[in-house]
């Protein structure tokens, strides 16, 4: 008597992201050990991250800092190459980057393009390590829309150089001064120019932390945050300097790269030597109890950490997500905060990108949503589902180079404990990616050998009602049948027997966004074995 076909769905594939820390032979499939250049969308259904799209001609220099600035009522994009500071023309793509101009060009001796940009009081700050800070008046100046700070803090006797700043409470705070690194300044109120006389002040923090230094500032629950390398002080009262007070002090705990920091709803994100941490406030408790969000792939992370600190991140507001990126080594990891896994933690996937188009610099602004500095030197919009760029030759000629999207599953059990399946069929079903390739591959029993890739053209239908059945006024009618527009099930055949499955799917992109809505195994009972 013939064996009858099992059914093996997998629901939820994929929907926890990311995890490269605990043991693929005993995780669930609803993990995935590869997920390169995709996202998770609110539903759970694993598609292709966007495409960067440049908006101006690369300069050839990677961009190393971006703020969007508003100026009296007009927003403007700045940003950092090289020596110099430019307000960015998006109407001239081919010349978005002026070579001259004191109001549009500012070039500042000794600096890289590594600034920390500061919006406060109607104006723009600007911090560099080893260079006396610069501001930016715009439409509240008169003559020169640029200069350099007017007063050093009296305590000063060679450069006022901060490296950190914030502008908040209604006044600068700055700190990472190369003659006192573990001293935070704050200026005179509503002043962040005046750093001296007044009620200007400072902290000195050697009271407090042995040997370390000030790496980031932030706001937060009211209070106060200073990061330093290896430790973390909390005041309490910064809209009132005189009445500051520490309110905690946590040690052997603190922040390896200032631009890691984002406030994220109403928790505050960083990242430490030992991962992405989490100082969040809960009603239950007075102290601010530390999260690590990235257990999921911890040692990975850290090897990365160990490589390089060069990190810069943004979190994109209306994705939900926040895009850490190792800036030197093109590694891209992005937390996604829509959805926490069962382990307490926000999923996570990687992108990578080619030809220097990743990012050295990512900022959210109200003109462009996000917007990403790119290696190349180009400022790249998240649109699309290609990675497209702008020719040196013309500000209008683009070409597109799709990316292809890799994930990967866990061991698979397939429920037999003596005996292996016969692998007979997949079945996927999947949204979208008009003309894009799906390259399938398996292997089986922990092997390190993969099938041979079975290539599948998707072909979604396309137009159409959206109907399941009948007209599109209505779901019953014996007279046609109109499939779901967009949706198309695809089968495959699988080959040989096997205890355990672990699948990898890769689709390279085409112009339109795909997603992976459900999958299923048919097998049948084999041999004991």
């Amino acid at each position: 008597m013939a064996k009858s076909l099992s059914y093996f769905p997998l629901p939820n594939f994929g929907v926890n992201g990311l995890n490269t820390q605990d043991n693929p032979a005993t995780l669930d499939a609803t993990f995935l050990t590869n997920a390169n250049n995709i996202v998770l969308r609110e539903s759970g259904r694993i598609s292709l991250r966007k495409g960067l799209k440049q908006k101006v001609v690369p300069s050839d220099t990677a961009i190393g800092s971006l703020i969007e600035h508003n100026d009296q009522g007009t927003n403007k994009i700045f940003a950092s190459h090289g020596t110099s500071i430019y307000t960015i023309d998006f109407t001239s793509p081919n010349a978005a980057f002026p070579s001259s101009g004191a109001d549009v060009k500012h070039t500042v001796s000794g600096s890289t393009s590594d600034w920390q940009f500061v919006n406060f009081n109607d104006r723009l700050h600007c911090f560099h390590s080893g260079v006396v800070p610069q501001r930016y008046d715009g439409s509240l100046g008169s003559g020169s829309k640029w200069s350099a700070h007017a007063t050093d803090p009296a305590t000063i006797s060679t450069l006022f150089d901060p490296s950190c700043a914030m502008g908040f409470y209604g006044r600068i705070w700055a700190g990472g001064v190369t003659e006192s690194k573990d001293v935070v300044y704050w200026s005179n109120l509503l002043d962040g120019d005046d750093w001296t006389g007044g009620d200007s002040g400072l902290i000195d923090l050697s009271k407090f932390w042995d040997n370390d230094e000030v790496v980031a500032l932030a706001p937060f629950y009211g209070k106060l945050v200073i990061f330093g390398k290896n430790n973390i002080v909390i005041y309490n009262s910064p809209e009132t300097v005189g009445s500051l007070a520490i309110d905690e002090i946590i040690r052997g705990v603190g922040c390896v790269s200032r631009d890691s920091v984002q406030a994220i709803g109403d928790d505050l994100v960083f990242l430490s030597a030992t991962g992405l941490r989490s100082l969040a406030r809960t009603t239950e408790k007075d102290k601010l109890p530390l999260t690590d969000l990235s257990v999921n792939i911890k040692d990975t992370l850290t090897r990365n950490i160990g490589n390089s600190t060069n990190v810069k991140s943004v979190y994109v507001e209306n994705e939900g997500i926040y895009i850490m990126s190792f800036v030197d080594n093109n590694i891209n990891y992005v937390f996604d905060f829509k959805h926490i896994t069962p382990n307490g933690v926000p999923r996570i996937t990687t992108w990578t990108f080619s030809n220097d188009r990743e990012p050295s610099n990512m900022a959210y602004t109200e003109l462009y949503g996000l917007l990403v500095g790119q290696q190349d030197g180009s400022l790249a919009g998240y649109e699309g589902y290609n990675d497209v760029d702008l020719a040196w030759d013309s500000g209008a000629s683009y070409s597109s180079s799709s990316y292809t999207s890799d994930v990967s599953s866990p061991w698979i059990s397939l429920g037999q404990s003596v005996s292996a399946v016969l692998l007979k069929r997949i079945i996927m079903v999947l949204e979208g990616g008009s003309g894009a390739t799906l390259g399938l591959k398996w292997y089986k029993d922990f092997g390190a050998t993969p099938s041979t890739t079975t290539n599948i053209d998707l072909r979604p239908t396309t137009t159409g009602s959206t109907a399941l059945w009948g007209s599109s006024s209505s779901l019953y009618d014996s007279s046609k049948f109109t499939p779901i527009y967009g949706l198309q099930e695809y089968r495959t055949p699988l080959t040989g027997s096997a205890k355990h499955i672990k699948l990898s799917i890769s689709v390279a992109s085409n112009g339109y966004d795909a997603s992976i809505q459900d999958l299923t195994l048919l097998t049948k009972e084999g041999k004991i074995r």
